[in-house]
């Protein structure tokens, strides 16, 4: 009797749907993955075609593929960046193609789109200048937008799965992802980055799917499968090759460690082959794995020159891993954009603090606690190569530094998402912290589109 009872109520709570929260949590995410949609297309056309960070470059790269299915020369910087069919050239060329080569199957099914034709005044010299634009442009950019889309339905996935008794985080950690004016500019232009930060929210998914559910060889085969497509589009890629391996060190469920050393042999290797060899090509082909189009180390500077950039880079990487600082300084107002985004991150920290510090009453399970550092760790690799790569490659990498840290936003803001509902030991106060944030980061995302308009003369502004 008491079979037939649990039975029925659970084929009524099967025919009632799912509990009301999960519904409100999807529902939230569709709301966020529209207005990410307002927001990016908004951001794409704000910013003038081709001035998007490096994007004639990248223009380059994808037509070099698309018309001519070669790969561009490198460039050794941008005042020799060419597109001649057959001959193109690149100071982008440095980067691994996959990124590329799906730009150029867009590329190809609009390439029957008419040119557009570009005017502005340069605030220079004053003069009129105007340009022609190819056509699959705009579609390529687009291209941009389905991947932030997909970055943000698996960063939703990830904290359904890390968070399963805290369904607001869910889209809130997606909001908190589509609406950082950086994520939303970058992902609105033609650039490899979109790519790279859907694959490092795939990888984040991944692994807490692993250290949830348990590992088999054809999971581990998948994480491999994803670090070798991130390391297939850029060199921040290679983070997730030993972030992947503690992941799945971590994941439960082995008989041995010896079985466990197999998952994470299987993941290296799928990945080496997935990804490697375009940096054994560089190596055959230019006599170094890591290439690049320019060679300036902060280390050949004048040491007085080489201290003024030391000084400030800590505020420009900051500033650019959440606003193009560059393209809004003319408007905008760095106090209250550094104010705002380091009190942001300084909340987060706390709330973080503050969770772990009411571990007896309110336990974090231990999913909570290894994805968390996971992410963080992912942030800190890709800072620390970012660093390397200003004082061995170039210190001008540091002007736009945050970039980089674009591709572990996905990361990053699920670690935020968790500290700003840690600031209450009420789920309902917290709740409330999630959505001030996500309101005030959407209001400074118009801002930035408006200041972003307003510098490029697009949209009316």
């Amino acid at each position: 009797m008491a079979a037939r009872v649990a039975a029925g109520a659970q084929a009524k709570s099967r025919s009632e749907g799912p509990l009301p929260a999960a519904r409100l949590a999807r529902l939230g995410l569709a709301a966020v993955l529209a207005g990410y949609c307002a927001l990016a297309t908004a951001q794409s056309f704000a910013t003038r075609l081709q001035w998007g960070p490096d994007e004639p470059a990248h223009i380059i790269y994808v037509r070099s593929l698309a018309l001519d299915r070669r790969l561009p020369a490198p460039a050794a910087g941008e005042a020799e960046d060419r597109y001649l069919p057959g001959a193109a050239r690149s100071h982008q060329a440095h980067h691994p193609p996959l990124y590329y080569a799906l730009a150029a199957l867009v590329w190809r099914a609009f390439a029957g789109w008419p040119d557009q034709i570009v005017s502005y005044r340069d605030e220079r010299t004053g003069e009129a200048v105007t340009y022609r634009v190819p056509g699959p442009v705009r579609p390529v950019r687009f291209l941009s937008i389905a991947f932030g889309l997909g970055a943000l339905a698996f960063v939703w996935a990830t904290a359904r799965l890390v968070f399963p008794r805290r369904p607001a985080l869910w889209p809130a950690s997606a909001a908190l992802l589509g609406f950082t004016p950086m994520f939303t500019y970058l992902t609105s232009v033609i650039s490899n980055d979109p790519l790279v930060a859907l694959l490092f929210a795939m990888a984040a998914w991944r692994w807490a799917r692993a250290m949830r559910h348990g590992c088999s060889y054809a999971d581990a085969a998948l994480v491999g499968l994803i670090s070798g497509a991130a390391i297939s589009t850029k060199e921040t890629g290679l983070a997730l090759v030993p972030l992947s391996a503690l992941a799945l060190a971590l994941a439960p469920g082995a008989r041995s460690w010896r079985e466990r050393a197999g998952w994470i042999a299987a993941a290296a290797a799928v990945a080496a082959v997935a990804g490697g060899w375009w940096y054994v090509r560089k190596w055959a082909v230019f006599g170094h794995p890591f290439l690049y189009a320019y060679h300036a180390p902060l280390s050949d500077l004048p040491p007085e020159q080489a201290a003024r950039v030391r000084a400030a880079l800590p505020e420009l990487v900051f500033a650019f891993t959440f606003v193009p600082f560059d393209v809004i300084a003319r408007t905008a107002d760095a106090n209250l954009v550094f104010g705002f985004f380091g009190a942001g991150v300084a909340v987060s920290l706390v709330g973080l603090l503050l969770a772990l510090a009411r571990q007896r009453e309110e336990p974090m399970s231990a999913l909570e606690i290894q994805s968390i550092g996971l992410w963080l760790l992912a942030g800190a690799l890709i800072l620390a190569g970012l660093v390397r790569n200003i004082f061995l490659v170039d210190w001008r990498m540091g002007t736009a530094g945050g970039r980089f840290l674009v591709a572990a936003l996905p990361m990053l803001v699920l670690a935020s998402a968790r500290g700003l509902s840690g600031l209450s030991r009420r789920p309902g106060r917290g709740n409330l912290w999630l959505g001030a944030a996500c309101a005030l980061l959407l209001g400074m995302n118009i801002y930035v589109i408006r200041a972003v308009a307003a510098a490029y003369g697009t949209l009316g502004l």
